[in-house]
């Protein structure tokens, strides 16, 4: 035995560190000692180790500590039964590990440099896996293979810098998973493939220290995290991708190019993806399992190089067929919040899905920016919130699409800005904010500077309480050329106890107003809801009391509903008088029901038209009984005074009857009274004539003034 062998046999019986400088050793030796009775620690520095160690399949009792040491050859490790290993700083070409098991740590930190795969496929540690400070240099390959690799303790790899992939698939950690600082490097590949990890701890992906970088895809696809999932200030990107490449076609299936890919992902407490937050590509939480909250508060996603193109397309009047996607997050379900308010906020470059998902707590995306020109910004059809959904101050370019939504709260979409809508395939503007046959418990705010350039389609929603869209601006454009809606609010169906539609008289909603069917106790209107520039539908639409902010009178409100009914349509009429007299307000209801009648009869043909005009003068229709008293009482006065100047001769000379006019135009225009003067006189002449008028008119008039206080007792 030389020298070098017998100084390193002498420290291995010992268990003391020798420190070689640089010295060569046989890889041979150290495979002998290792597997005789050596002693209890081969502890060696800056060795340079020739050959292969080679211990496969073997069991060592002594603990292997080999640090800032130089390999010429990757170690083969496969199979082996170690008590401990530590390659502190070391240099290799690799490591052949497979089915390997330590007994305590497997220490691969502090500079520890391979230039080829490390593989620990399959491997037990009952120990930590330590990586913190490790470089792994495998450029298009597998920097490190540890698929199945179960781990008693955690895995440390801060600041652990890999060229090439990093595969923890299917791996089993009693601990937690720690990449806090680490750069991952596979371009058009896996950075990290941990699909089916599972972590009984955290799983850190953070900055703190240094932020978690990566160039290639991180695939998180069902693993399973006891903790949080921390990625906040994490950055994620793939320069392979592509604009387009991660999209979404109309009927609603995603390539699956994701920078961050954790669908089927379980969380038992938090997943941040906040605090600086950015994927430069899509993000994929389909059907993911979150116990506590989902935070992406100043999280940047998506792709901003696909924003320029879409906002062409809208600018153009041109549908969109492929759509950009920031976030996949259908059937995912929020144990807590999903939270995304902040300095910033969230911010999102193409679409954001949420349809199916369900989130237990609110959901705060108020001051979020998502950009989507042209198409649904955000799509969560039937998504189920059981607090609050906040929307307030977002601004969206695109649309917001809640389809068959259910909000145990309120949505608050108070001082919104959703412009540059979803475009049909045929180029109309679709719903800035869509969210019919949504039911929402208790509040649908839309007021407080909101503005949709789309309008809103709350088609058959229900609203528990309030549904106010005081100071909302509905359609319009915001540049010349820009396509414009034809429906600024489609309220057909809806449900709510107080409605408040008072828009800025000099904004008022660029579109029609559509309040067919709809249901309220109350609403609350003001003139710029009646100078919608579409005008307003109101068919079948009941409410309990009205009011305006200032309040108007009838006369107002009829000029208002002549205004948006070119057309006469007596269900408007009828509804706004039953209000007024249900409020006991029974002249208001009366105005309102002559003006019914006189819509009703201006369309008529002309004998109509003159029938109708005829009964507005006389008798109001019925409505104004007491009109036909005075106009009885007109037509007996000038039958009296044309009688007192033509007398009429005696129909019986023998009979001596007094000549009294007044007497003779009373038995004329009341037919139900008969004083007998009518067949004491030959009327003959003019007279005849005044007589025939004066009896007809008094039929008409008699009965009709009967007929309406017949109502009038009806009503009481």
């Amino acid at each position: 035995m030389g020298d070098i062998e017998g100084v390193v046999a002498a420290a291995m019986r010992d268990g003391t560190r020798l420190d070689l400088d640089g010295g060569a050793v046989a890889a041979e030796l150290l495979a002998e000692l290792l597997t005789g009775a050596g002693g209890p620690a081969l502890r060696l520095d800056r060795a340079h180790i020739t050959g292969r160690l080679d211990l496969e399949g073997r069991t060592v009792d002594a603990v292997i500590a080999l640090r800032r040491c130089v390999f010429e050859h990757p170690p083969r490790l496969m199979k082996a039964r170690l008590v401990g290993l530590s390659l502190r700083g070391a240099r290799v070409p690799g490591l052949l590990a497979r089915n390997l098991r330590v007994g305590s740590d497997l220490v691969l930190e502090a500079g520890f440099t391979s230039t080829g795969t490390v593989d620990l496929t399959d491997a037990t540690v009952d120990g930590t896996v330590r990586l913190s400070g490790a470089v792994l240099r495998r450029p298009g390959g597998n920097a490190l293979l540890a698929a199945r690799l179960r781990v008693s303790g955690s895995i440390t790899a801060a600041a652990l810098r890999a060229d090439g992939e990093v595969r923890l698939r299917g791996a089993n950690v009693g601990g937690s998973v720690h990449l806090t600082g680490a750069r991952l490097v596979h371009p058009g590949g896996h950075a990290l493939e941990a699909a089916g990890l599972v972590v009984a701890g955290n799983l850190f992906c953070d900055a703190k220290g240094g932020r978690f970088d990566t160039a290639g895809r991180v695939v998180l696809a069902g693993a399973r995290i006891g903790g949080d999932a921390v990625f906040s200030g994490a950055a994620l990107h793939d320069p392979t991708l592509e604009d387009g490449q991660v999209s979404v076609v109309p009927h609603g299936s995603v390539d699956g190019r994701f920078v961050l890919d954790a669908q089927r992902l379980t969380v038992e407490g938090d997943l941040r993806l906040d605090d600086g937050f950015v994927a430069a590509g899509a993000v994929g939480l389909r059907s993911a399992r979150i116990g506590g909250h989902l935070r992406l508060a100043d999280a940047t996603i998506g792709r901003p190089e696909v924003v320029p193109g879409l906002s062409a397309s809208f600018q153009a009047g041109r549908p969109v067929d492929r759509v950009p996607v920031a976030l996949v997050a259908d059937g995912v379900e929020v144990g807590g919040d999903v939270e995304a308010r902040g300095r910033a906020g969230l911010r999102a470059y193409g679409q954001v899905r949420l349809a199916d998902a369900t989130v237990h707590g609110s959901a705060s995306l108020s001051a979020m920016r998502l950009s989507g020109p042209a198409v649904d910004a955000l799509f969560a059809d039937r998504l189920r919130v059981g607090g609050t959904l906040f929307l307030r101050r977002a601004l969206i370019s695109g649309s917001v699409r809640l389809q068959n939504a259910h909000i145990g709260s309120s949505l608050d979409c108070s001082g919104a800005r959703l412009i540059k809508p979803r475009l049909r395939p045929n180029g109309s503007v679709k719903p800035s904010l869509d969210a019919r046959v949504a039911t929402i418990g208790k509040d649908l705010l839309c007021g407080g500077g909101f503005r949709a350039m789309g309008g809103v389609r709350v088609r058959a929603v229900e609203v528990g309480k309030l549904a106010t869209f005081a100071g909302a601006r509905l359609g319009g454009r915001s540049r010349p050329g820009q396509p414009v809606t034809a429906v600024a609010l489609s309220g057909y169906g809806l449900t709510a106890q107080e409605l408040v539609l008072s828009f800025p008289p000099d904004r008022p909603p660029r579109g029609r107003v559509v309040l067919s069917r709809a249901r309220v106790v109350s609403v609350v209107d003001g003139p710029g809801l009646w100078a919608a520039t579409g005008g307003v539908e109101l068919d079948d639409f009941g409410y309990g009391a009205i009011a305006s902010s200032p309040e108007v009178g009838v006369r107002t409100r009829l000029r208002w509903l002549r205004a948006v009914q070119p057309d006469f349509a007596p269900g408007a009429y009828e509804q706004l008088a039953a209000t007024y007299r249900t409020g006991g307000e029974e002249e208001l209801a009366r105005q309102v029901q002559l003006e019914r009648q006189r819509r009703r009869y201006a369309e008529q043909h002309l004998l109509g038209r003159i029938w109708g005009r005829l009964q507005d003068w006389t008798v109001g229709y019925g409505y104004r009984p007491w009109l036909a008293i005075v106009w009885l009482a007109v037509f007996w006065l000038f039958g009296t005074l044309w009688f007192a100047g033509h007398q009429m001769a005696r129909l019986d000379p023998g009979q001596q009857p007094v000549w009294n006019p007044a007497l003779l135009a009373t038995d004329l225009v009341l037919p139900i009274v008969d004083l007998g003067q009518d067949k004491q006189w030959q009327l003959s002449g003019a007279s005849q004539w005044v007589a025939a008028t004066l009896t007809a008119a008094g039929w008409v008039l008699a009965t009709t003034a009967a007929a309406g206080a017949t109502r009038v007792l009806r009503r009481g």
